[in-house]
C-alpha cells in the first residue's frame, strides 16, 4: 500500500521520534542503554500526483527537546532502572557535553531522492546535525498508507560529535545511535 497524494505535516502530537543509545566500555555492565524521545519536531511530506520519485521530505528537530524516557535492558523498556534525577542528569550531560543546543539549536533533514517499492521507501537526503551536513539513507515503510515507520543509524563522529564518556573513558556511549520514527499521516 502506498502513501496517497497530499501534503502531510507531522509533529510530536501525531508522531513519535526516538533515539536509542547503547553503552560500551569496561564499566558498561553498570550502565544502561537508553530510550530518548524527541518532544519538539516537525516533518513535512509532499507527495505529488506524479508519484513518489518527486516526493519531498523536510524535517526539523529542536536539539534541546530530547527527553530520556527509560533505560533499555535486553531490548525491553525498563522504567524502573532510572530515577527522575538520573534522567535529568543524563539530559543535562547530553545538552552540555554532546549536542550543544545553544550553539546548534536545530537538527534538519532534507530529502534528495526517494524510491518506492511495494510500500517500502528508500530515502536519501542530507542531515545537518551539530553544524555538519552529511548524506544519510533512511529505510521506511507504510503498513496502512496513512503511517510511515522507519529508522536510520548515525555515527556521531561523522557529525563532529564526541560520544559521551565518563569515569576516564571506562563508561561510554557507542558512536552509533539509532533513530526510529513512527508517524501518523492523517
Amino acid at each position: 500500500m502506498a502513501i496517497k497524494e497530499g501534503d502531510y505535516h507531522v509533529t510530536a502530537s501525531s508522531g513519535k521520534l526516538s533515539v536509542y543509545t547503547y553503552k560500551e566500555g569496561f564499566l558498561s555492565a553498570v550502565a544502561h542503554d537508553l530510550l530518548i524521545e524527541v518532544t519538539n519536531f516537525r516533518v513535512e511530506l509532499h507527495v505529488p500526483a506524479a508519484g513518489m520519485s518527486l516526493t519531498t521530505v523536510k524535517a526539523e528537530i529542536q536539539a534541546n527537546s530530547l527527553k530520556v524516557i527509560c533505560a533499555m535492558k535486553d531490548g525491553l523498556h525498563r522504567h524502573d532502572l532510572l530515577k527522575e534525577k538520573d534522567k535529568a542528569d543524563i539530559e543535562e550531560a547530553t545538552f552540555k557535553d554532546v549536542l550543544h543546543p545553544d550553539k546548534y539549536p536545530a537538527i534538519s533533514f532534507r530529502s534528495t531522492d526517494i524510491q518506492e517499492k511495494e510500500g517500502a521507501y528508500h530515502v536519501k537526503g542530507e542531515l545537518t546535525l551539530h553544524g555538519t551536513t552529511r548524506p544519510v539513507e533512511i529505510h521506511a515503510r507504510t503498513t496502512t498508507g496513512k503511517d510511515l515507520k522507519g529508522k536510520l543509524v548515525l555515527s556521531q563522529k561523522d557529525f563532529g560529535i564526541k560520544p559521551y564518556k565518563a569515569l576516564l573513558g571506562t563508561l561510554k556511549v557507542k558512536n552509533e545511535v539509532e533513530i526510529a520514527f513512527d508517524l501518523s499521516l492523517s
